[in-house]
């Protein structure tokens, strides 16, 4: 996408889990991401089971469940309402 060569994050597809770590902690470094990054493995199976094509914006509680599923992204993507489920999560596990 036009965008990612603009940001400096266009990259040939990977062809193992070593390559695309290493192309996940470039695009980190280079957008200046602070939350954690989780990389799926090769087969996708992550992606898969929560339907994350093209990209879809989760959070997961610290017990592990999915406590807000964005839209399929990027058109889909709602960040008020991501935000708002986050800050209703934490606030119910004070």
């Amino acid at each position: 996408m036009e965008s990612n060569d603009k940001e400096g994050v266009c990259f040939a597809q990977p062809t193992t889990d070593e390559e695309r770590n290493t192309i996940a902690r470039q695009c980190k470094a280079t957008l200046k991401m602070t939350i954690p990054l989780v990389v799926d493995g090769m087969d996708d199976r992550v992606g898969h089971l929560y339907s994350g094509m093209p990209d879809r914006l989760y959070v997961i509680g610290r017990d592990g469940k999915v406590v807000f599923k964005g839209g399929r992204g990027p058109f889909g993507f709602q960040p008020p309402e991501m935000e708002q489920a986050l800050i209703l999560h934490l606030l119910d596990k004070q």
